[in-house]
């Protein structure tokens, strides 16, 4: 296999983990992607994308290792379409450390260059983006004008999974301005366009977004049954992102309803799964900051105080100036309600630092004011004496900080490691007890059609069908449809459908599917250092390479290339297994 093909499948291989959130393992896959190919077009979208999910992490310095190479490599190419989307990795950049006016004006500077080059394709991402910055800053006019020319575009392009997030963008906007007659028009578009391109991700966001908009107008009966129904679908689905937002959305749900007991109950469940699976992602301090004021809500001060400060250390890891802020003022009215002045004044202290970092001009603000007369009830001395102490113990901090973190990356490390060797093993573990299982199956079945029973119509029909698929392989013809076998059976392709359901539990295609995987499993265990998966893939009876792939990654749990690898890994454990006896 050519440098340029390894280098395509890792690309393919990166935007699957885009679309599962597994943003470093993304990155990585890319950078590595990036070091088969010379200096081209593909180098520097590589290099761009591995730079946007760098952002996301996240990793800041690997971000500016990675758009420091692309933007040398964007120079020389000259292309109109690769500087835009430098300036788009920019502005990503600039809205996940919510410095939302420079993430405009790199937005609207890509969208420029592609304007002045007449290119339409790409615009309407930048004016959905700077939308979403003017809508992060409250700044609504703006806001709305730059969604409606992001739908103008896609619209022009028939782009309508870009169409799907903006309608449900603009509903989010019209929700956040308590227009909701407004809101609910959009929303049904969106959920509408969501099912035509059959999307379960945006149908489960806008049954939630649908959900919160009569939460807002406190139509609570409505409100639960949205919510539930995007819960269910995120159970459904089985997406471990969704199902954290699900969780946590009703668990929001509760707490507007007055319920805190319910509300916690699923924010507790939201953060078990998001530790699970996404333990470093920002989600957590969302998370964690529910909980703390949930337990707040509830005057456990202990576990509020817990929380509060582990949300407090995830938005100063990741830089998250907006979330440092609210965390810091939850914590100040919890020291406040517990009259802790010492840790108040440490509390304030950091309150104001973060808020000077969002926003110099904003130190009259409502809050501040509040704090500032508070102060002035609170003995002078304390406040000093503590201030004092603040710049040596946050050395002491930082120091210990470093040290931990360390450590933890260390043990992360060994256990991940760990973990994905086990899995491995695991994983081709069950592949076998699968292929046992289906074996035994096929033998019991076979059983039945002996000639005792031949006078049942169904098993004579089923014993055709055995005869078809493991003596004729009739799954090798990629062409093969119900209608196709019901002719070879000699019937209706409603009884074929009906006695693969009742005597195998699926449907038509996963049950073809199934024996061409075990195919290409055969395939691939006798022969696993000298594989051309796209011939074993077509051979078995697959139209394409990428239809073998997600339907074998869907079964077996892994893809074809990792089975291999398991597969050599066995083979040398039984050749070892042989010398040894």
């Amino acid at each position: 296999m050519s440098d340029l093909a390894r280098a395509q499948i890792l690309h393919i291989k990166g935007l699957i983990y885009e679309e599962r959130l597994l943003h470093d393992s993304a990155s990585y896959v890319y950078t590595a992607a990036v070091d088969l190919l010379p200096a081209d077009t593909l180098q520097a979208i590589l290099l761009i994308r591995a730079a946007c999910n760098d952002a996301r992490v996240p990793d800041y310095d690997r971000y500016q290792t990675n758009m420091a190479s692309a933007g040398k490599l964007v120079k020389k190419l000259n292309d109109p379409v690769q500087d835009a989307a430098f300036l788009g990795a920019k502005g990503d950049y600039y809205i996940e450390i919510e410095d939302y006016e420079n993430a405009i004006e790199s937005y609207m500077s890509a969208d420029s260059i592609l304007e002045a080059h007449g290119i339409i394709k790409g615009r309407q991402y930048f004016h959905n983006r700077t939308s979403y910055a003017y809508r992060r800053s409250s700044k609504y006019p703006p806001a709305f004008e730059h969604m409606l020319k992001s739908i103008e575009f896609s619209e022009q392009l028939q782009n309508k999974y870009r169409l799907v997030s903006s309608y449900l963008n603009i509903s989010r906007m019209y929700r956040d301005v308590q227009r909701y007659d407004e809101a609910m028009n959009w929303e049904e578009k969106h959920l509408a366009l969501a099912r035509e391109v059959n999307s379960i991700n945006n149908i489960r966001k806008g049954l939630e977004n649908m959900g919160i908009i009569h939460a807002e107008k406190q139509e609570w009966d409505t409100a639960q049954s949205y919510f539930e129904q995007a819960m269910e679908l995120a159970f459904e689905i089985n997406n471990p992102d969704a199902i954290t937002f699900a969780l946590s959305n009703m668990g929001n749900f509760f707490f507007r309803k007055g319920d805190i007991d319910m509300a916690l109950s699923y924010y507790e469940k939201s953060y078990e799964y998001r530790k699970k699976n996404f333990p470093r992602n920002n989600g957590m301090v969302n998370i964690l900051f529910h909980l703390g004021s949930a337990h707040l809500a509830k005057k456990n001060y202990e576990l509020s105080e817990k929380y509060l400060l582990e949300a407090q250390a995830f938005a100063d890891s990741s830089q998250n100036k907006g979330w440092a802020l609210s965390v810091g003022e939850q914590l100040n009215r919890l020291y406040k309600t517990t009259k802790d002045y010492k840790k108040y004044a440490l509390s304030l202290q950091y309150y104001l630092d973060a808020n000077e970092k969002w926003d110099s001009d904003k130190e009259n603000t409502r809050f501040n004011k509040l704090t500032l007369q508070y102060e002035k009830k609170q003995k002078d001395a304390t406040i000093a004496l503590m201030a004092q102490k603040l710049k040596t113990r946050r050395q002491l901090l930082i120091f210990l900080g470093i040290i931990l973190l360390l450590i933890i990356a260390i043990i992360t490390i060994a256990l991940v490691n760990k973990k994905a060797k086990e899995q491995a093993i695991k994983t081709l573990y069950r592949q076998s007890v699968l292929a046992h299982d289906q074996q035994k199956v096929i033998k019991t079945l076979l059983e039945k059609s002996t000639p005792e029973h031949q006078e049942n119509p169904e098993n004579k029909m089923l014993t055709s069908l055995l005869h078809l698929l493991d003596v004729e392989h009739i799954y090798q013809n990629s062409d093969l449809s119900l209608d196709s076998l019901a002719q070879e059976l000699g019937t209706n392709t409603t009884y074929v459908s009906r006695l693969i359901n009742s005597e195998f539990n699926c449907n038509f295609k996963t049950f073809i599917n199934r024996y061409r995987i075990n195919y290409s499993k055969v395939e691939i265990r006798e022969n696993p250092d000298n594989l051309g998966m796209k011939n074993i893939g077509m051979k078995a009876g697959f139209k394409s390479q990428s239809s073998f792939y997600a339907a074998f990654k869907q079964e077996v749990g892994m893809t074809p290339l990792q089975f291999a690898k398991v597969s050599r890994m066995g083979n040398k454990e039984e050749e070892k297994g042989k010398k040894s006896a």
